[in-house]
Order: structure tokens, then sequence, then C-alpha cells
């Protein structure tokens, strides 16, 4: 029996996670930490789990296998460097984590020889979707770039981390070095650069674009969300796949997925 503490509980993404390992046989929710002023803080969130907040990190973890951090770069930026310490593995699907915590946290997953998965994005679509953009910004190099992310009215960070893990892979097989994040006024004739931006509204999941614009014709690459249960399925086949890992290292979802 896999047991699994989760950071962000109460979250849309969260609840979706929790409740598939509730009704997994294999797994099974041991903690929960949510923000001190959620209004189920401090009471049962699942069946004998009280939710707890960052102040009460090692009860948390304590019985714990795998916690998983579906959280916000604030606190999960508190919590990822200090987890490893306790013996637990991390599944971490938080966007917009600075690289110097992030860096921190692979020294103290090295450091006290646990494991991890990291991906800006759980579901196995996306995954070849980041695939796709490398090679077509590969091969059409003299290509306008422009990336198009849309989320629900409720998503706190823009743009998202399945976007900007898209432009870190085109930058790093193209020349190009500048990102623009939407554009106003007289930006004047467009630069070699790639331009993202962020809609935010109603209860759109998650939708992402990607323009490739060339002389006389244009492709486009886009990817639909349409329920939360695809980045659950990959939050699942994570835990199970880094259960018992002691490696020291951080994966990626090509491992987790076999891509």
């Amino acid at each position: 029996m896999i047991n699994v503490a989760l950071g962000g509980a109460t979250g849309k993404m969260g609840r979706t996670v929790c409740d598939i390992i509730q009704k997994s046989k294999d797994m099974r929710l041991v903690g929960a930490m949510i923000a001190p002023e959620e209004e189920l803080f401090g009471k049962e969130v699942y069946p004998g789990v009280i939710a707890k907040g960052i102040d009460e990190l090692k009860s948390v973890v304590e019985n714990a296998d795998v916690y998983v951090d579906i959280t916000a770069a604030g606190p999960a930026s508190k919590v990822i460097t200090k987890v490893p310490s306790m013996g637990v593995n991390m599944v971490i699907g938080t966007t917009g984590i600075s690289e110097n915590v992030i860096q921190n946290m692979r020294d103290e997953v090295s450091k006290n020889k646990t494991s991890a998965v990291l991906s800006a994005n759980y579901a196995v679509g996306v995954n070849v979707f980041w695939k796709m953009c490398e090679i077509l910004a590969s091969s059409l190099k003299d290509y306008d770039i422009e990336v198009i992310e849309a989320h629900h009215n409720q998503k706190k960070d823009a743009p998202s981390g399945t976007a900007m893990e898209a432009v870190k892979r085109m930058m790093k097989v193209t020349e190009i070095n500048d990102v623009v994040y939407g554009r106003e006024g007289m930006p004047g004739a467009r630069k070699k650069e790639i331009g993202v931006h962020a809609v935010r509204g109603g209860d759109i999941v998650g939708d992402h674009t990607v323009i490739f614009a060339g002389s006389g014709e244009v492709i486009e690459l886009k990817h639909r969300m349409g329920s939360r249960d695809a980045l659950a399925k990959g939050f699942i086949e994570s835990i199970r796949w880094i259960y018992g890992k002691k490696d020291g290292k951080v994966h990626d979802l090509n491992g987790v997925l076999g891509l």
C-alpha cells in the first residue's frame, strides 16, 4: 500500500487526485495540507485525514511514502526543499517555482537519497505536445512563433507552466533568446522573439496553441484539455512510479510515461 500526503488537497486538481487515491486499491491518503484561511483548515477533509498547514509539515508527511505538491509557488517553495530530509519521495505539479528553489530541492533530493518527479504538466498528451513543439521549432527556424494559452478565471499564475515549458524547449532548439509577454502600444516590427499570451475566463481547464507563421503559410499546434482527469491520471501513475525509488534523482514525466 502506498501512503500519500498531498499539498493543496482542497484545490480543484487536488480534490480530483485525492478522490482517485481514495478509490485506488494500492494507495491511501494519509496527510493533507491546505492554507490556514481555507474553510476546512483543521477539519477532516477525507476519512481520518485532518487538513493541516505548512507549520505542521512534519506531521503531514510522517506516515507518507510520497508527498504530492499541487499548491502555489509560494508555499511549495517552503516545502519541497524540506521534504527530502524527512525521507519522503515527491511528485511536484506546482508551477512558477524559482530556479533557485528547484536547484536547492535537487540538491536535497541528492543529499538525502530520495527521489522526485517534477513536471509542469502531468497529461500524456501535453508531454507529446512539448515534443512536437521541439520538432517543429527546430525544423522551422525562419518562422515566427507565438504561444497562446487559456485557463479558467480562478488560475493564479500567468503564463501557465505548460506554456512556459513549451517556450523553454523551443528556445533550446532555436537561436531565439527573447520572450515577449503580450503586446500593446507601438511595439514596432516583430523581432527574433517568441510571443506569449495568456487568456483567463470561465471554466476553461487548459488550452494551448503554438503558431508557426512563415511566408505564405501557417502551422498551428494545439492541445486542449477536456477535463482534469487526464492530469490526475498522470499524477497517479507518477506516484506509483516514484514509490520505493531512492536514487537521489529528480525525474521528468518522460521516464514515468516511457516517452
